[in-house]
């Protein structure tokens, strides 16, 4: 039994998943298994996997039909045998001594989450070096998640304990799926370590989502974030508490800011809407919010009264540095 599963999804990326694959296989850590879920794909992913699982038995490939990123990962969740679980993105890559950095520090902090660093990169690659030596961060579990969101929410980028994640599988048919089980596994967890070592390198795709595909998600996002918010308000976590609020009303006010230049019946149907719900959401937690992120949720909310607002927030800073 390998002592680390590595599960990466698999779909449209036969320009891209060679190089992924690649740079499991190149792991200065040896004692994985490798499991690509073919979620559907219709190009030649498929074979490219199949062929890599034909020249290395540590690999090995489900072909199950399309049910989105959710659907994959939770058939590599349910086939996987390591002690450990990493996931990887199959348009991404990763370091060679991810696996080992990520291990030997999991095992010497006595840790069963460890997070590196990531890079967002281009098509050309990337040729950073990171250190053969684990460089500990001094941040906590609530400052790692106030401080970089994004890398704390997302699959990728840590190594866990499996044991972690029974029970809890990630929501199919949704969207931002990850929003619904990071943060329950990562405040779940005895003892999270984060190293500074950039070892992680994600392929930013500009083309793959929309302004409206935004929209379109808005409704998983805001369920997310409620549940969030209803996690974190009793907690002793009151930075993060604080964080989703924000984060919650600054989802309205994002897809307002999209769809309010849109003349389509629609649209205007849909800011409308969206207006009428972020106003009553700051009347109950405005207080949550800091000043300085409130102006464009207030603008958003209240275009008529733009002037004003942003002449306020002018007087105010007159005031201030008098």
């Amino acid at each position: 039994m390998a002592e680390i599963t590595v599960i990466v999804p698999v779909y449209k990326v036969e320009n891209y998943i060679r190089r992924c694959i690649d740079s499991i296989l190149c792991q200065s850590f040896a004692d994985f298994e490798l499991i690509l879920v073919d979620d559907g794909s219709p190009d030649k992913c498929p074979e490219i996997c199949d062929s890599y699982a034909e020249k290395d038995a540590r690999i090995s490939v489900i072909h199950q039909k399309n049910g989105g990123a959710a659907s994959a990962r939770n058939s590599g969740l349910d086939s996987a045998e390591g002690k450990w679980l990493a996931f990887v993105d199959s348009d991404d890559w990763i370091h060679p001594d991810y696996l080992k950095l990520l291990h030997d520090t999991a095992v010497k902090m006595d840790a069963d989450v460890v997070a590196g660093r990531y890079k967002l990169v281009s098509a050309e690659g990337s040729k950073d070096h990171t250190p053969e030596i684990p460089l500990l961060s001094k941040e906590d579990l609530e400052d790692y998640w106030v401080n970089d969101r994004i890398g704390a929410v997302v699959p990728w980028g840590k190594l866990y304990l499996r044991e972690l994640f029974e029970g809890l599988r990630y929501p199919v048919g949704r969207t931002a799926e990850d929003e619904y089980v990071t943060y329950k596994v990562l405040f779940g967890c005895k003892n999270l370590v984060v190293l500074d070592n950039i070892l992680y390198f994600y392929y930013v795709n500009t083309g793959s989502v929309s302004r409206n595909n935004y929209v379109q998600r808005l409704p998983d996002i805001l369920e997310a974030f409620k549940l969030h918010e209803a996690f974190f308000k009793d907690s002793p976590w009151k930075k993060v508490y604080r964080l989703e609020t924000e984060y919650y009303a600054a989802s309205w006010s994002d897809a307002i800011w999209i769809t309010k230049n849109n003349k389509d019946k629609e649209s205007k149907r849909q800011t409308k809407e969206f207006r009428r719900e972020l106003k009553q959401y700051m009347k109950e937690h405005k207080a949550m919010i800091p000043v300085a992120k409130r102006k464009d949720i207030y603008i958003a909310a209240y275009p008529q009264h733009e002037l004003f607002i942003r002449g306020y927030g002018l007087l105010k800073r007159m005031i201030k540095h008098e």
